[in-house]
């Protein structure tokens, strides 16, 4: 164990595991907790030990490509159908006498903090002091994803998805519904109970849901068993769509993915293949990667342009120190004052992909 890690994490991680290889010592505002940088001894990736308080690092859900056969397999009696949103997800939890929000690797994140009281009531805490909340942020003006959701026009939102016990388990969802009702939290959509014989409402939703251009579902057994995670055929090509202009950075596996799940959920939603389907894919994979091309030509660098609204002024130098932090490179471009929040326009570049592209339109050549 290194001498600058304190002893209470031999609490939770063996001695030979405490070490800067695994854990990352942080700061936020007088508190020091120490983030998981990978999975160790039956606690996630993004766990947080600190003082007094353990974050368990939320659980990796499973995937499935075939629907009806994915519930039978794996889910015994009822269940539940909940939206899966995309955007980022936190979790919300009071320490001592404050409330902090941590993002899925671990991260207090001065952003989701500056905005938790305009979406979540912190009274919640005052009842339920040791459980925790899990949300997903979602919406336009948001500092990590760039990919527009077409249901919230601007802004931000927080959409409850899970409330954790304080080892770190989901409750129950009848107890879970019961407190979202009681404390009058925004939470996902949910449809149910179901039994498998309903496999045939559940692809009437995600037909409704891809018509609305949403992400998918989350299939949740009501005891907090088993949760399964399933995609809208529509929101395979928007992320590639949203991610082909980083082609350079991407593990090829993330498209190959995608085209995988999209080809089979429009087998067993008997949906053919068409030319619009096909000239869909292919413009969503190479428009966005070719706009690179032209950036990088005219000697600029790949690029995102991020809007986000914040109350405190502070919170933008807290945000750009966190962003660094995490190994993101972003450009404060403008802030503007606008009723009572701060609006703050911010491009993040993507040095590593646009070297890639410089080398390549410049005729170097590489192994493969």
């Amino acid at each position: 164990m290194e001498k600058s890690f304190p002893d209470y994490l031999k609490r939770y991680l063996p001695e030979n595991r405490i070490n800067s290889d695994n854990l990352q010592s942080l700061q936020y505002e007088g508190l020091q907790y120490f983030r998981l940088k990978k999975d160790i001894s039956g606690y996630p990736r993004g766990t947080v030990f600190t003082e007094g308080a353990l974050v368990q690092g939320y659980q990796r859900i499973k995937r499935i490509l075939a629907l009806k056969e994915g519930i039978r397999r794996y889910i015994k009696g009822e269940f539940y159908v909940e939206e899966k949103m995309d955007g980022y997800n936190v979790r919300i939890k009071r320490i001592k006498d404050r409330v902090y929000t941590f993002t899925r690797g671990g991260f207090i994140c001065p952003f989701t903090m500056d905005r938790l009281e305009d979406f979540i009531s912190l009274s919640f805490f005052e009842r339920y002091p040791d459980l925790t909340l899990c949300a997903e942020v979602v919406g336009p003006e948001n500092p990590y994803n760039s990919e527009p959701a077409p249901y919230i026009k601007e802004d931000i939102a927080f959409f409850v998805f899970d409330v954790k016990d304080p080892a770190g388990r989901s409750l129950p969802l009848p107890e879970r519904y019961s407190i979202y009702e009681d404390q009058s939290l925004n939470s996902v959509k949910r449809w149910g109970p179901f039994t498998l014989k309903d496999t045939e409402k559940i692809k009437d939703i995600i037909r409704e849901l891809d018509s609305l251009q949403r992400e998918g579902i989350v299939i949740k057994d009501i005891h907090a068993r088993e949760e399964l995670k399933y995609v809208t055929p529509g929101s395979c090509i928007r992320d590639i769509r949203a991610t082909a202009h980083l082609i350079p950075e991407i593990p090829g596996g993330f498209y190959i993915q995608r085209l995988i799940r999209l080809a089979m959920t429009l087998r067993e939603f008997g949906i053919p293949l068409s030319e619009s389907l096909f000239v869909e894919t292919g413009r969503a994979l190479l428009e966005p990667f070719n706009e690179s091309l032209e950036a990088v030509e005219n000697a600029e660098r790949i690029k995102e342009v991020f809007r986000i609204r914040v109350n405190r002024k502070e919170t933008i130098d807290r945000l750009f120190h966190h962003l660094k932090k995490t190994g993101i490179s972003a450009k404060l471009i403008s802030v503007e004052k606008e009723k009572d929040k701060y609006r703050v326009t911010f491009t993040r570049t993507f040095p590593k992909g646009t070297k890639l592209l410089r080398r390549a339109l410049r005729g170097y050549g590489f192994y493969d």
